[in-house]
């Protein structure tokens, strides 16, 4: 067992949301250490959007500015049916700094947030290192970790927070349960190419009778392109994909221009509570929603945002932890299912199929983008709208513990 290591907080998890948090509270000058079992940053782009409000929330670290040299600005969404345009949404109408939706690959952000860490002399990172075992004591948790020399290593930290996606360990080894579980019944392909089109930083959603088809810009010309299977498609592949683009918008897409294929499915679930004593969940290990509507990874640097506001207040200034994880789990939670129901009817809405359904859906969106309602559809889909941000009374300024 080597050498034990004290630690105000130890974050498991090294994707998006746990990189979030390290920084947040880097900045609040909290002793933390981040650890990932895994050595290199995903391959597949895998989440892409970046809200409005996530981009306050990462301004608090310095870091909005790169993110949008990085990315692509999406300030329109292009809505067909059955191959017609019906309408646009406009996020450059949005209030506030940040009138866009930015697109950047998930790896990407994940190298811009631990390239940032290195500012932070309080935060260190510990990659290729599996979390095995939580000990909780009375004032702090022993930790037993093990990296890729397979010599075990025993830390101790007052708050362990487990940001290690939806099948957590840390979830595990607090014995938090999760409920309201759901698997949708609609699975999805998707892929990113190079991008032969002239639609620019426009997002495409396109619906029909057949099923859903999203495209959306990223950096380097290229372009994420997601369809909705049908039931029948049980070993889906490249060809697949393109026959859908086809089928659903009318574009002939290049086969060599065809990145890695990523089939997945959709599911939901929420655990009934989202800390037990000192464990913490944050993110995908206390939530999952559908990812169409891009809306998981920005409830999870909410989720960080707030869980970072109570940490550091705790530590500098003694106030009652749980008091405020009481109020973490609350609001919070109520965050996650209003995102998650939004989520949830932006998807039984685009998914519905057959003459019927695609008629209703069309005369639908050409109301409600086409009239003076669609001054609300842009902060409702840029997440603007969701609650559980600006009210918490743990906020703190940048550069100030506490």
């Amino acid at each position: 067992m080597g050498v034990p290591g004290d630690y105000d907080v130890i974050i498991v998890g090294g994707g998006p949301v746990g990189l979030v948090l390290g920084n947040l509270l880097g900045q609040g000058g909290i002793r933390t250490l981040l650890v990932e079992k895994t050595t290199a940053e995903p391959r597949q782009s895998m989440a892409i959007g970046i809200t409005p409000p996530s981009l306050e929330i990462l301004s608090r670290v310095g870091l909005d500015a790169t993110f949008i040299k990085e990315a692509v600005k999406i300030d329109h969404a292009r809505i067909f049916e059955e191959k017609k345009l019906r309408g646009e949404l406009r996020f450059n109408s949005l209030a506030g700094q940040y009138p866009f939706i930015l697109s950047l690959p998930q790896a990407k952000t994940i190298s811009l947030l631990e390239e940032n860490l290195e500012n932070f002399s309080s935060v260190r990172v510990q990659r290729h290192c599996h979390f095995l075992t939580a000990e909780e004591e009375h004032n702090h948790i022993k930790v037993v970790l093990r990296p890729d020399d397979n010599h075990d290593q025993l830390q101790k930290t007052r708050i362990l927070v487990g940001c290690d996606g939806h099948r957590s360990d840390v979830r595990t080894a607090a014995a938090i349960p999760c409920i309201k579980a759901r698997i949708y019944p609609h699975s999805f392909i998707m892929a990113d190419f190079h991008d032969r089109t002239d639609f620019g930083n426009k997002a495409h959603l396109y619906f029909n009778r057949a099923g859903a088809l999203e495209s959306f810009p990223l950096p380097e010309k290229q372009r994420r392109w997601i369809l909705q299977l049908n039931q029948d498609q049980k070993h889906p592949d490249g060809s697949t994909l393109i026959m859908g683009i086809k089928q659903r918008s009318g574009l002939d897409l290049i086969p060599a221009d065809c990145g890695t294929l990523n089939c997945f499915n959709v599911h939901r679930f929420v655990c009934n509570r989202y800390f037990t004593r000192r464990i913490v969940l944050c993110g995908d290990a206390a939530h999952v929603m559908s990812p169409i509507g891009g809306q998981g990874m920005n409830t999870g640097f909410a989720d960080a945002e707030y869980l970072a506001s109570i940490l550091i207040r705790h530590f500098h200034h003694s106030q009652d932890l749980e008091t405020m994880l009481n109020d973490y789990d609350r609001v919070r939670r109520q965050a996650f299912m209003v995102a998650a129901d939004r989520a949830a009817r932006g998807m039984w809405l685009g998914t519905r199929r057959g003459r019927t359904a695609s008629f209703l859906r069309g005369l639908g969106v050409s109301i409600l983008l086409n009239t003076s309602f669609s001054n609300r559809l842009p902060p409702y889909f840029a997440m603007q709208t969701i609650p559980g941000r600006s009210r918490s009374p743990y906020h703190f300024s940048p550069g100030t513990p506490g």
